[in-house]
């Protein structure tokens, strides 16, 4: 090994490479999730119940997603 015994070493688990950066419909639901949660908040929800209120509407979201047919190709 010709390797300095103090050369820096990337861990296994961390990628490298190019971010991959969020297209705009994924900032858009990020955005939205972030405003519901303040709004949640500001109302007077507890910070807990807000979470598990996004939580159960992404899983529920999510699933619907999953379920709906796919477009035409001719649109």
């Amino acid at each position: 090994m010709n390797e300095h015994p103090r050369a820096p070493r990337s861990a296994l688990c961390v990628e490298t490479g190019t971010p991959i950066r969020l297209n705009g419909a994924e900032a858009s639901v990020v955005i939205i999730v972030v405003i519901a949660a303040v709004a949640l908040t500001l109302a007077g929800t507890p910070t807990l119940v807000a979470l598990e209120i996004l939580t159960g509407t992404g899983i529920v979201g999510t699933y619907l997603a999953r379920r709906a047919p796919l477009a035409p190709s001719a649109l």
